[in-house]
């Protein structure tokens, strides 16, 4: 399967040179980049993770053995190259009255639980350019990951479940005035999803956004002079979490839907030599963001089973800083809670349990430290980096009336990498 992969990629590459080989002198122009990287690193605790644990985003508590021993807790090591990215943007003619580019972009992360070895669009879109607006249409990054704005790290995770971090189809049209930037987006969900309640031949990982008809709608700000750059961001969005729901009369059609809101601001302040990035989230169900939280059934017909819903509000914040050009030393610090649900939940009345979905609602809340040192030599890049994830896990009694737990469990992973990646 690599192989087929390998060899359609070459086509690609050739193609697309020959192509712009072709188009010298006219109104196109082809860019490639990229850049092949490997990175080595151990663990101590198995995590929520994906690609063979090279996106690692917090340790997974899995409960303890007949000796009280944590059985997630486990050493592990890993040398990884899928990573590696090709791109290629596009300058076009006018069209309009704007300039037209567009960029592809591609990695080996594949389905990156599944088959992370698999060859994958990461970034597919047009942009039209005017003088003071932009409109771009395709896939690319989440309006919250920020544009230029996000912490320096060694890992692939690029400091989430801390930082935002998704892809996804848009129509997003910026408006620049001076030194500010306001934008508008309607967002829908690929690779990255809002999680269903249900599981079936009929199902796909974005069923609940998809069923919820209405697009995220994402309104975004930015200022940006002499090195400053400050930013906010408000969103909303309507999944469904059920098609169907079940009671002691049968199987009935659901028509209960969700929705759930989401904020950001963030600062960073760059110098020839100094970077600090500060940035926040606070929101609903943002697990289609890579955040951790979720939803829960907050009450159920007996006899039809229909069901309403009610959010998890979490929030993350994170400090990132860098020094240097050729040598660099740098530190990302991150912090996140569970603030527990807006409604009540329901009490299942066979299991005693609440009904939830999410990225791990259970967790109360999370930190990481993560300090490195990298170098820089012509197109290479090494960086060592010692990464500390926790994750406090609700453990005891459980309060149906917010969602929390009397009592956490810590868990804690020690990571340590090297990356070496060389750009084109």
């Amino acid at each position: 399967m690599f192989k087929k992969y390998f060899a359609l990629l070459c086509l690609l590459g050739l193609f697309l040179a020959s192509y712009a080989q072709e188009q010298s002198g006219k109104d196109l122009n082809l860019d490639f980049y990229g850049f092949i990287r490997n990175e080595f690193f151990v663990d101590t605790y198995k995590g929520l993770d994906a690609a063979y644990d090279v996106f690692y985003l917090v340790p997974l508590y899995a409960g303890k053995d007949g000796n009280g021993s944590d059985i997630n807790q486990q050493t592990s090591s890993y040398l990884s190259a899928l990573a590696t990215r090709l791109g290629v943007k596009i300058e076009g003619p006018e069209i309009f009255g704007a300039k037209t580019s567009a960029n592809i972009e591609f990695d080996f992360g594949g389905i990156v639980k599944t088959e992370p070895t698999l060859f994958r669009i990461r970034h597919a879109n047009m942009v039209f350019a005017w003088e003071k607006s932009k409109l771009l249409i395709g896939q690319t990054w989440h309006p919250f990951w920020g544009g230029s704005v996000f912490p320096v790290v060694a890992g692939l995770n690029t400091g989430a479940p801390f930082q935002v971090f998704s892809r996804a189809p848009q129509i997003r049209y910026d408006v620049r005035s001076g030194n500010f930037t306001l934008g508008g987006s309607i967002v829908y969900e690929n690779q990255y999803s809002s999680k269903a309640l249900e599981s079936s031949i009929y199902t796909t990982p974005n069923q609940a956004q998809r069923n919820g008809v209405i697009p995220e709608l994402v309104l975004s700000a930015e200022y940006n002079k002499n090195g400053l750059t400050l930013g906010a961001g408000a969103s909303t969005k309507r999944t469904k979490p059920s098609m169907t729901t079940t009671g002691t009369a049968g199987t009935f059609k659901s028509d209960e839907y969700l929705t759930s809101t989401g904020f950001t601001a963030y600062l960073r302040y760059k110098s020839d030599r100094f970077m600090l990035t500060a940035k926040g989230y606070y929101g609903q169900n943002m697990t289609h963001l890579t955040l951790l939280g979720g939803y829960g059934v907050a009450s159920k017909d007996a006899a039809t089973g229909a069901e309403t819903y009610t959010n998890f509000n979490n929030y993350t914040s994170l400090l990132s800083m860098e020094y240097g050009k050729k040598w660099q030393v740098g530190m990302m610090l991150g912090y996140g809670a569970n603030l527990g649900t807006s409604d009540p939940l329901y009490e299942n009345t066979t299991t005693g349990k609440a009904v939830t979905a999410g990225l791990l609602p259970n967790v109360m809340n999370h930190a990481r430290v993560s300090p490195h040192l990298a170098l820089n030599v012509s197109k290479m890049r090494f960086v060592a980096e010692y990464e500390m994830t926790t994750a406090n896990y609700g453990v005891g009694d459980f309060d149906f009336s917010d969602g929390l737990y009397g009592d956490k469990h810590l868990t804690t992973n020690h990571r340590l990498i090297l990356m070496m990646m060389y750009h084109f």
